[in-house]
């Protein structure tokens, strides 16, 4: 979900321009650094955007210069009544506590209030073209996105063929592990009983019920399901939660696996299948 969008208008009194910048994220998360006159636009700006981005950790910023059409004597605006107060105060705690003022005119200059700008009169005509760049900024972004996400595509595709090729190697271990254990319960046998007291067929019995236990054939079956119906999603219109969902599945399995197979050769693989799936847990978030 990484991408960056820029959009820009100029006209006869105003230049606005947006550059929306996003990161990956499982929510939709935005940081709009509207000029303080156009406060009032967030929310709605902050829902167009979620409506068409979400999900990600969107940054968006603008650059708004503005004519100012007011006469110069009504841009900076003078609170005499305020600032008369202010000196009163200033001057009763200095006769009282018999302190000299020192530069009375700096103190009161930096009383909220006093000297401001005064607020702009934005007309509805502005507003209106800055939700009008910053969605097209967005739809910039989600371009960029697009391109992005068939290049993420391809490389899931590499990523999970990979770990099907990995599923196909520990079953074709399948019947080397079942001999390995075999042979390891014959010697943990052996190594106690003498051989003149085992009864090979409760022996036997013991053998298969412990191969029974660490039976693997269920977990194999269930991620080859799920591998598919990852496929089955990317080829589809993908969804980044749903391709997360899925994946958690696959680890699911692959723990199990790791566990149950009871054999190094298997668990090795399995090390690697999971070190794939991070790779592909990492890439899904790219998908919205």
């Amino acid at each position: 979900m990484t991408g960056f969008g820029k959009s820009r208008w100029e006209g006869d009194q105003a230049t606005i321009s947006c550059e929306i910048k996003a990161l990956n994220g499982r929510y939709f998360e935005a940081d709009i650094r509207l000029p303080r006159y156009l406060g009032e636009m967030d929310a709605l700006i902050r829902k167009k955007l979620g409506e068409m981005l979400e999900r990600g950790t969107v940054s968006v910023s603008y650059s708004i210069r503005w004519e100012d059409t007011r006469p110069p004597e009504e841009r900076v605006q003078v609170n005499l009544e305020v600032a008369q107060s202010h000196y009163a105060a200033m001057k009763k705690i200095s006769d009282s506590l018999s302190i000299p003022m020192n530069d009375p005119l700096r103190d009161i200059i930096r009383v909220p209030d006093v000297i401001n700008t005064g607020d702009k009169e934005v007309p509805e005509e502005l507003k209106s073209k800055v939700l009008e760049v910053t969605l097209e900024a967005a739809t910039q972004l989600n371009e960029f996105r697009i391109t992005e996400g068939r290049a993420t595509g391809e490389k899931l595709k590499e990523l999970v063929k990979s770990i099907s090729d990995d599923l196909t190697i520990i079953e074709h271990e399948e019947d080397n592990r079942r001999e390995a254990l075999r042979e390891r319960v014959y010697g943990n046998v052996l190594e106690h009983v003498k051989e003149s007291n085992i009864d090979e067929n409760r022996l036997e019995q013991e053998i298969l019920l412990y191969l029974d236990k660490w039976d693997i054939a269920e977990e194999k079956q269930r991620l080859g399901q799920h591998i598919k119906y990852f496929n089955e999603t990317l080829d589809k219109e993908p969804t980044g939660r749903k391709l997360n969902f899925i994946s958690q599945e696959m680890g699911r399995e692959m723990n199990t696996l790791g566990v149950k197979s009871n054999y190094f050769l298997m668990q090795e693989r399995v090390v690697q299948m999971k070190e794939k799936l991070e790779q592909i847990k990492e890439q899904v978030l790219n998908i919205v």
